[in-house]
């Protein structure tokens, strides 16, 4: 069966929270053994006043376990996923619903440009210390605010060209003002919930993280600032998160214990986590997490990704490994994405890519029925390469839902005979008769795909054969494996030739976050000109003007009035303070027909296939594809997965 609709579940939760308070609380036999020891205040003093309240998915689970997991990231960014503590609002049913999380509510004024957030009283950090609006002040205005820390103010606190204003009211009550409508504020702030790397912190614990401080500490700087406030890394920095680092070795370990402050209990008033701990184990390479899970070794599994290549293997093994095979959709727009450097260093290289005949060649030029076949076993659907298909905005309307049609089977068609034809239009052809295709003045043309050196084998085969596809009508393609960190400084400083990079999902509507579509920061398809939007109203917008472009902090150049990207940017402009739905959906159309006209900026292979979970047979309450709102929506961080599915309720049967 499928979770309830949002609404039915806000609604249960506010049944449940007004009988909250005649709940008797439970805890984990391992912390009521440290209250008996006198090491922990009571359950009753731990929780907040108001908890928020998780409805398990099945059943009332069981205290104990350990989660083992494997990962290939260093920085444990899949077991940040694994968490929803940090977002003070989190999605639900797949991005169809919001609910509360460290927030009991939120109210705006009639236009959203005031937003008044009341934190629920008596959330505690993990180490006990009160969660206060000191804590959102702090990061706000010595951290986000201060020039010299490497987080920029969010696009999501900027409105009408001008900086939010915050204030706390109380301890408990912040008070944001725009100086134009902000209507997708709580929606935003369901994004990026681990106070993690990726994207916008939000909120620190600012008893902790004051020390390390330079405006309140002897450090000259914010390097100690900075590593210390990386709680993956660090197990001495409290969090919010279900689970708590507790033991960490570097490239090896990573152990998290059970949150003794967690603010969230299920029906019954047991607290959350049922799981006792998380052991996650890092390997280099994705065959050891495969071996892993095929010996029954890895206890709920999402990612790193395994092929779909796997599945059958997997599921022949099930019995013997003692797992269950579960299938999510990604909810990718794209799946493996190629973009052309819109701001590429080279002004040759630059004109071309700007031409709408070269990179629809380059489209036509893929033979995504090959790609779908060989590597995704006919599932999913060829595309183009759109935003998510489980987008809000291609599910309300009909015009929606033929928008989204015609942009993914735009530049579709495998067709090298109009990809042959497109290149000769506009000069690029063999002039010099060695087979490859030239510049139209004659010099060699040479395409690179710039690709992460550790990447899956579905991406890897595929980069082989748009190679193959590219170089089958004459442009000669060059695949170029890069380490990450010298990847990251070619991203950040529009250096890349094309690249091919993470999956276009995100969601759940095109505004919460919108980086793919329209240019808005240091990333993607064109980045100097989404640096020039990230600064734009900030003191920074004003500083270095006099330097060429790619010398200012950051590299940022202002696009051509009437350009895609300049009316990209606009419209966006438009539709961030629109607080009609019906209006603000108009505008997001106008972008999609600037990438159907105008475009392809991306291209895409293979859309919305499913993702392989692996479940110990023995784990509870987590949800089959089928009892997922949307069927999955895996791939965006933003998204959330696993965490949206309450991993907190998950539990071991024995």
């Amino acid at each position: 069966m499928r979770r309830l609709p949002w609404f039915l579940t806000v609604s249960l939760l506010i049944v449940l929270l007004l009988g909250g308070s005649a709940l008797a609380y439970n805890e984990a036999p391992m912390l009521a053994e440290k209250v008996k020891a006198g090491l922990l205040p009571p359950v009753e003093e731990r929780l907040p006043e108001n908890p928020l309240v998780i409805e398990p998915l099945e059943t009332i689970g069981k205290y104990g376990g350990t989660w083992v997991k494997w990962t290939t990231n260093r920085e444990w960014a899949y077991v940040k996923m694994m968490m929803y503590g940090y977002s003070p609002i989190r999605w639900v049913d797949d991005g169809l619903g919001i609910e509360p999380n460290w927030i009991e509510s939120w109210e705006s004024n009639e236009d959203a440009t005031v937003w008044t957030f009341r934190i629920r009283k008596g959330v505690r950090w993990s180490d006990g210390h009160p969660l206060t609006t000191e804590d959102i002040m702090f990061w706000w205005e010595d951290m986000a605010l201060n020039p010299e820390m490497s987080d920029p103010v969010p696009d999501l606190f900027i409105s009408g060209g001008q900086q939010a204003v915050f204030e706390a009211l109380d301890d408990y009550t912040l008070r944001i003002t725009y100086a134009a409508p902000a209507p997708l504020l709580p929606e935003r702030l369901c994004m990026w919930p681990s106070g993690c790397n990726h994207g916008e912190r939000l909120i620190v614990p600012a008893h902790y993280l004051k020390q390390f401080h330079p405006d309140y500490s002897d450090y000259e700087n914010f390097e100690v600032f900075e590593e210390k406030m990386e709680w993956w890394f660090n197990p001495e920095c409290p969090v919010l998160t279900e689970w708590m680092p507790v033991e960490h070795e570097p490239a090896r370990r990573l152990v998290l214990e059970r949150n003794p402050y967690y603010y969230a209990v299920d029906p019954e008033g047991n607290q959350l986590p049922y799981i006792d701990r998380i052991e996650a184990n890092y390997v280099e390479d994705l065959e050891v997490v495969k071996l892993k899970l095929l010996n029954g070794e890895a206890d709920m599994q999402v990612r790193p990704y395994v092929a779909l290549s796997d599945l059958a293997m997997l599921k022949r093994n099930a019995a013997t490994g003692g797992y269950k095979v579960y299938l999510w959709d990604s909810g990718s727009g794209t799946g493996p994405i190629y973009y052309w450097n819109w701001n590429h260093p080279d002004p040759a290289k630059q004109e071309l890519y700007r031409k709408p005949e070269f990179r629809r060649a380059l489209s036509h030029a893929i033979n995504r029925e090959r790609i779908q076949r060989m590597l995704f076993f006919n599932l999913g659907e060829v595309t183009t390469g759109t935003f998510s298909p489980k987008a809000i905005e291609f599910h309300r309307t009909e015009e929606g839902r033929e928008l989204y049609k015609r942009w993914r089977d735009a530049y579709v068609e495998y067709n090298p005979e109009k990809a042959a034809q497109l290149l000769d239009s506009i000069g690029v052809k063999d002039y010099d008769g060695d087979g490859w295709r030239d510049f139209p003045d004659g010099s060699q043309l040479s395409v690179r795909i710039d690709h992460d050196a550790v990447i899956n084998k579905t991406d890897q085969q595929t980069n082989e054969m748009v190679k193959a596809d590219w170089e089958a009508i004459g442009i000669r393609t060059i695949l170029n494996p890069v380490d990450s960190s010298a990847m990251q400084m070619m991203d950040q400083t529009a250096t890349f030739d094309i690249r091919d990079s993470w999956e276009l999902g995100d969601g759940p509507n095109f505004i919460v976050f919108p980086q793919w579509i329209i240019p808005i920061d240091l990333s993607r398809w064109a980045p100097l000109y989404g640096a020039w939007y990230s600064v734009q109203g900030t003191a920074e917008a004003e500083k270095e003007l006099d330097l060429p472009p790619r010398d200012r902090t950051p590299p940022r150049e202002q696009p051509e009035p009437g350009s895609p990207v300049d009316r990209l940017q606009k419209l966006y402009d438009l539709a961030k303070v629109e607080p009609d739905v019906e209006k603000r959906e108009q505008l997001v159309f106008e972008m999609i027909r600037i990438h159907i006209e105008d475009g392809p900026f991306f291209i895409g292979t293979v859309a919305d296939y499913p993702r392989i979970v692996v479940v110990n047979e023995k784990m509870r309450n987590v949800p089959d594809g089928d009892q997922l709102a949307l069927g999955g929506f895996v791939n965006p961080w933003i998204m959330v997965y696993p965490a949206i599915t309450h991993p907190a309720t998950f539990f071991y049967d024995n």
